[in-house]
């Protein structure tokens, strides 16, 4: 009897994290949740990060079916080892019997010998315990489908890398060994791998509780569905995930239900209480003296920045966070007109220079410079300063005089229930006033930067150029606003003017 493809590597560690997950996978398309932003990038920077390692091993030759036919991958990569190439990308394997498949990202042959090593490219900087499962499938596969295999590497960026000039693949990545791993693994994935097919040859879904499981090594892709009984607030808000399923196995997710000796300390325990007695927390006499080391004129500061895994700049690492926007509201003194600045690189070079003259000019000598979550910005001079050295003792200057308006949320001096333990912006801001985030067209961050990396690497289509511009200034424009906002909150919940 002809085996056919059961069960991919990908489905393998999506069945080893949840079993019912794999289930639904296969036989739920229904349920399956569309591809966002965050996802496609990440993608994006996959494939990216693939064909840079093929520089590495270069002369290779590449498996090119399309991911549905497994049979001819499989059949194109055993006709290139008989051709004799020693390089094979995206090579193709299947075990006989479980069905278990795999593409690995790279299959090089041994010199001189008829042993192959497998290496697995990742965007990772370092590798991840699911990655050592990942692999294990992979020689599962390949072992068993008759090939002989020496090591097993996984190659993953090395963050020490730094640019100069084109890009150096081998300078880029480094390789790690994790063979002795994989041998170790080959019994238990022998086992699971059969188990899996089991589940997935069964016309019932499996019955599984849902628990920690569903957000590791990733928050699950159906927790929309399976949680869906699940109270909007619950036990998962305030405790840790493992600690949470302990709770919910014996008493429920309802925190009215919860116990006096399970109650959290700590913040913890003032965010719980806070929320159900639907109270504000106000600690006045904390948030007065907070409010009284602050120097006019104010200057309430945020930086966007983009961070890719290939360093896209001279002088940057893997990752590294470059500035390419802020915005700056000044109150020059208390209870004056706010005076809004901004700066956006719309160009595709460096910014950190331009970015750094405007900075200087406008955050003059006095004053507190308020940021929200003061360590992003402090950072971002630090290596702002180890790059442009001629304005370290500006920046140096800038960093002293910052003010971290996370502090009093963080530390609970005013907490709002609906907060439900989250200190950010994006939090607090609704909280006590009726402004969001919600109708920016970007929301977020990560939004931000992925959107100006597409920018920068020409993947944006020049006629939504205009758009980015507006939307980045938007929304870097309310995250200092809503620190002006927030300050006066503190004001007036502290009943000073």
């Amino acid at each position: 009897m002809t085996v056919e493809p059961k069960i991919s590597k990908s489905q393998y560690i999506k069945g080893l994290q949840c079993p019912k997950a794999l289930w639904y996978y296969r036989h739920r398309k229904d349920l399956a949740p569309e591809i966002d932003p965050a996802t496609q990038a990440r993608f994006d920077t996959g494939h990216e990060i693939g064909e840079l390692a093929k520089q590495y091993f270069e002369g290779g030759v590449e498996v090119t079916n399309d991911y549905r036919d497994i049979k001819g991958a499989i059949a194109a990569t055993e006709q290139f080892v008989k051709d004799g190439h020693s390089v094979i990308y995206e090579a193709t394997a299947m075990h006989p019997v479980d069905g278990s498949y795999s593409r690995i990202d790279i299959l090089k042959r041994v010199e001189e010998t008829d042993e192959w090593d497998m290496i697995e490219v990742k965007s990772s900087t370092s590798v991840k315990d699911y990655h050592l499962d990942d692999m294990a499938l992979q020689y599962h596969a390949f072992y068993n489908a008759g090939y002989k295999i020496g090591c097993c590497f996984m190659m993953v960026i090395d963050n020490s890398y730094i640019r100069d000039g084109d890009i150096g693949p081998r300078q880029l990545f480094r390789l790690e060994d994790i063979s002795d791993f994989v041998f170790s693994k080959q019994g238990e994935v022998e086992q699971v791998a059969g188990q899996l097919g089991y589940v997935l040859d069964r016309k019932d879904e499996p019955q599984i509780k849902i628990g920690s499981r569903c957000f590791s090594p990733f928050e699950c892709d159906y927790r929309h569905h399976c949680w869906k009984n699940v109270p909007e607030v619950s036990v998962y808000d305030f405790f840790s995930k493992d600690k949470a399923e302990e709770i919910a196995d014996k008493h429920g997710y309802e925190l009215t239900k919860l116990p006096e000796d399970l109650r959290p300390s700590g913040k913890k325990s003032a965010d719980l209480e806070s929320y159900i007695n639907n109270e504000i927390i106000i600690d006045a006499t904390k948030i007065r003296i907070f409010l009284g080391e602050l120097a006019w004129p104010l200057y309430f500061l945020d930086y966007e920045t983009v961070g890719a895994a290939v360093p896209q700049f001279d002088s940057t690492k893997p990752y590294q966070q470059v500035t390419f926007q802020f915005s700056l509201h000044i109150e020059p003194e208390p209870g004056a007109e706010l005076i809004h600045h901004e700066f956006l690189h719309k160009e595709r070079s460096d910014p950190r220079t331009p970015f750094t003259e405007k900075l200087v000019e406008l955050c003059g000598e006095d004053g507190s410079i308020i940021a929200y979550n003061k360590s992003f910005e402090v950072t971002c001079n630090t290596k702002l300063a180890e790059y442009l050295p001629e304005y370290g003792e500006q920046l140096e200057a800038i960093n002293a005089r910052m003010v971290d308006l996370l502090v009093p949320f963080r530390s609970r001096w005013l907490y709002h229930p609906s907060q439900l333990s989250s200190a950010s912006i994006k939090a607090v801001l609704p909280a006590f006033t009726d402004q969001s985030y919600s109708e920016l067209n970007i929301s977020g961050g990560e939004d931000a930067s992925q959107l100006y990396s597409d920018f920068l690497t020409g993947k944006l289509p020049k006629e939504e150029h205009g758009a980015l511009w507006n939307n980045l200034s938007e929304y870097c424009k309310l995250d200092t606003y809503a620190m002006k906002v927030l300050l006066d909150v503190l004001h007036e919940k502290c009943g000073e003017q």
